[in-house]
């Protein structure tokens, strides 16, 4: 078994807050963040959760038999689908009949392609890799490496085919369906699994000043300009590489200054802690965000200052992950319920 890093478990509780913060946007204020933080964070935060996801996903010198797959499998299957497929129908329930959503009564789009997409994607994710996996075993590592990303790129220009899918009703249904345009993350999630497996390169890298310099160049000029490009292939481009260098300079954070995020630290026990909980406070989450905060969205809109708004949301999504814990702790007193509904092992 794979012994914790502290800083990546610090990392997954970075990319925790991340996800609260843009659902904050999202589902509270509910109005364009386009002049706000929450729109530099929204074109990373999911490539950095999946990268994330891979880099733990990785083994050293594992066995890939069908038996040791098939484990694999249902185990993610427990911890990743059974838990969306539960939460996701109270939410539909409470939707539908406290609040009057009428249309939010539809599990199978809830779970595909709104809330609870992020854990059906990944048990794809794991469903690909692994298979991936078993079909390059006896190869050299290095072929290992590049099978595993030409699969990955693949896979990334086939989430961009829906123009294709959609002239057909059934292309439309499976595109929708399978949340196949959220495929294009599975390049990050491989990111991850390569950047875990050549860790003593990717350090090597990022002691690497003119590395880091181009790279950080290269962030501030995508924030700044890649809006107003327009050139042929440039989503899918630009998607990708901006994903790649926000997940480069983020990770390369957690590394350089890893002795702030450990246990001896105040916010490392505290980063940690939600990073060791991030299926407790997703599933839950969606309960306790206040769906009332339209005016203070549009007041943020109106009177544009990032600093004022970072700092307020910021207290918002503290208090609905510290919340979100405390109800995972209480079902977390039933090992059968945190189980099935947690993914505790």
């Amino acid at each position: 078994m794979n012994k914790r890093i502290e800083y990546i478990d610090a990392l997954r509780g970075f990319c925790m807050y991340l996800v609260v913060y843009s659902h904050v946007w999202t589902y509270c204020y509910k109005t364009d963040s386009s002049k706000s933080f929450d729109h530099i964070l929204v074109n990373f935060f999911l490539a950095l959760f999946f990268f994330v996801s891979g880099f733990v996903a990785y083994k050293k010198d594992f066995s890939w038999t069908r038996k040791s797959i098939v484990g694999i499998w249902k185990r993610k299957f427990v911890q990743l689908i059974i838990p969306s497929v539960v939460f996701c129908l109270v939410l539909c329930w409470q939707l539908a009949n406290l609040w009057n959503i009428a249309f939010s009564f539809d599990p199978l789009w809830g779970i595909s392609t709104s809330w609870y997409w992020f854990t059906v994607q990944l048990f794809f994710f794991f469903v690909i890799y692994t298979l991936t996996m078993t079909v390059v075993r006896y190869a050299k590592s290095s072929y290992q490496s590049i099978f595993l990303l030409v699969i990955a790129l693949l896979i990334y220009c086939l989430s961009f085919s829906h123009t294709i899918m959609e002239k057909t009703q059934i292309g439309a249904d499976l595109f929708q369906y399978l949340g196949m345009k959220h495929w294009r993350l599975y390049v990050f999630f491989t990111m991850g699994v390569l950047m875990r497996k050549h860790i003593l390169a990717v350090k090597k890298l990022i002691e690497q000043s003119i590395v880091m310099a181009v790279v950080i160049i290269v962030f501030f000029l995508m924030v700044l300009f890649s809006d107003y490009i327009n050139l042929p292939m440039w989503k899918p481009v630009g998607a990708i590489l901006y994903g790649g260098v926000s997940v480069w300079i983020i990770f390369a954070f957690f590394y350089k200054y890893q002795h702030s995020f450990s246990q001896d630290r105040l916010l490392g026990r505290t980063m940690q802690y939600i990073g060791k909980r991030t299926l407790d406070i997703y599933m839950i989450h969606y309960f306790i965000l206040p769906r009332h905060l339209k005016c203070l969205g549009q007041f943020f809109s109106d009177n544009v200052n990032p600093v004022i708004e970072f700092f307020i949301t910021s207290a918002i999504v503290l208090l609905i992950i510290f919340v979100s814990i405390l109800i995972g702790n209480i079902v977390r007193l039933s090992p059968l319920l945190s189980h099935y509904l947690l993914g505790e092992k």
